[in-house]
């Protein structure tokens, strides 16, 4: 499918276990470079467009990384813990060191980043190969389960839905809830809960 400029792409969130089978998969097939790109895309909640920007130099051996978002134009700062720092650079050696200039999601013949197609198309194949059960699978699953994960880390709390919606830039914590997949059942399954 042909996405048109300012088109509205949907993308569903990975559940913590499909997320942890695709990480699992990617890494014991070999894919590093799509094992990175999905991490980061997480781990920093950032587009797709944003992630192939970044260069190696942006994310080794630095505590934080410092983003002006491409549709936004807002700058961002992005902690990056411990284990994410060394995640990172256990897939950059395995990648074999490639130069610090270099993006880090690129075609190793054209040193280019790849196109958003291509990566789109790629994600449904893992999708069937590692049998993920999600529906809408895109390159903003990602950052929409780097939402849905704060979410049910904090208990569902508003004051995750706050945070998320800060960190998102959303104009309202409505859009952050659609965003992050609270629909109307599980709305109604807080009413169903209520016994007297």
């Amino acid at each position: 499918m042909t996405r048109i400029k300012g088109q509205l792409t949907t993308a569903d969130y990975l559940t913590k276990e499909d997320f942890d089978r695709l990480m699992a998969g990617l890494h014991t097939d070999g894919y590093y470079v799509w094992e990175l790109f999905c991490r980061l895309a997480f781990c920093a909640a950032l587009r797709a467009s944003d992630v192939l920007s970044l260069r190696w130099k942006d994310i080794l051996d630095v505590d934080c990384i410092g983003k002006l978002e491409r549709k936004t134009q807002k700058g961002r700062q992005i902690k990056l813990n411990a284990s994410v720092r060394s995640k990172l650079s256990e897939l950059y050696n395995l990648l074999g060191s490639p130069d610090r200039e270099l993006p880090v999601v690129c075609n190793p013949k054209t040193k280019k980043p790849y196109s958003l197609e291509y990566i789109n198309r790629l994600l449904k194949t893992f999708s069937v190969r590692y049998r993920l059960h999600v529906k809408a699978f895109s390159t903003h699953t990602f950052r929409k389960t780097f939402g849905r994960y704060v979410y049910e880390n904090a208990n569902k709390s508003a004051e995750s839905l706050i945070l998320l919606n800060t960190i998102f830039r959303h104009t309202s914590i409505e859009i952050t809830k659609r965003y992050i997949g609270i629909r109307q059942d599980e709305i109604n399954e807080i009413f169903n809960s209520i016994k007297f």
